[in-house]
Parts: structure tokens; sequence; C-alpha cells
């Protein structure tokens, strides 16, 4: 039996309003309280980019490569505004321009697989739009740490 797609409906993402430092194991992520963000339309690209770094040296004709640095990503948040939201009461707080802290983020897909972000939180930027648009707030999260992907519990 092949394995069908996913498509992104029914996720949800919520945020640690504590600011989380340091990286996290699955398990300390697992035990944070966290609080759902609502009216999300976009979570933006994740993932690791990792560079290749190489050098050349004399005695060979082909480059010496290796792995350097990877970048989790810095994923766009995209959502119609609602100021009385917690959710998004605790992206704005993040994303002040005065808090240097990183937080953690879980996201929930509907086959009941998570995600787990860490990173600083920056926005919101109104895109602004035409007189029937909704009024969008987008946030980017600068993510410094791998995602943690837990894959949905198996059912018999």
């Amino acid at each position: 039996m092949a394995a069908e797609a996913k498509t992104n409906a029914g996720s949800k993402l919520y945020i640690c309003a504590t600011p989380k430092n340091a990286d996290l194991t699955e398990t300390e992520f697992a035990a944070l309280t966290f609080v759902q963000v609502k009216k999300v339309g976009s979570i933006g690209e994740r993932g690791i980019n990792t560079n290749v770094v190489q050098y050349d040296t004399l005695d060979t004709l082909g480059a010496l490569k290796g792995k350097g640095i990877t970048n989790a990503g810095d994923p766009q948040i995209e959502v119609a505004e609602d100021l009385t939201d917690p959710g998004q009461v605790a992206m704005r707080a993040a994303g002040a321009p005065d808090v240097p802290d990183t937080y953690a983020f879980k996201i929930e897909r509907a086959d009941g697989s998570i995600e787990y972000l860490r990173g600083l939180v920056t926005g919101p930027n109104v895109p602004g739009g035409r007189n029937e648009d909704f009024i969008l707030n987008t946030y980017t999260l600068g993510l410094n740490q791998v995602p943690i992907t837990v894959a949905a519990p198996a059912t018999p």
C-alpha cells in the first residue's frame, strides 16, 4: 500500500511564551506549556540547509569538500490579524525589537505528527493589500536549532 500525500490542512501552530535560549530535546519540548496561535494562513519553509565548504590544495586536482554550518531556516508565519488572540499576542511580544530571546514552537499536524522549532521572532510586518483583503501580519522565525520531527502515533 502506497503512503498517501499529506497536506497542511488541519495543522496548528503553538508558541511557548516563556523564552528558551538553549537547545531543547524532544522530551524538553514536550514538557513545555504552549499557547495556540490562531488564524494562521501559512507556516513558511523550514528544514536544514548545510553549507558545502571547500579547500583547494596544490597536490590534488580536485577540491577537498566538507560540510559547514547548518541553517535551520527562517520561515515566515502569516496570520490574519487578531489582536485579542493569546497566541498572536505572544507572537507580537516575542517579535518586539528589544526582545533578544528565542522561543519554542510546536506544529501539530492533522495526522498526529509534531514538529518542534526554536528561534528568534521578528515582526509583525503588515503587507497591506486591497479593500477586500484581510489585514495580515507576518512574522519571521530565525531558527537556531534544527527542527525535531516526531512521527504520529502508530494506529493498529
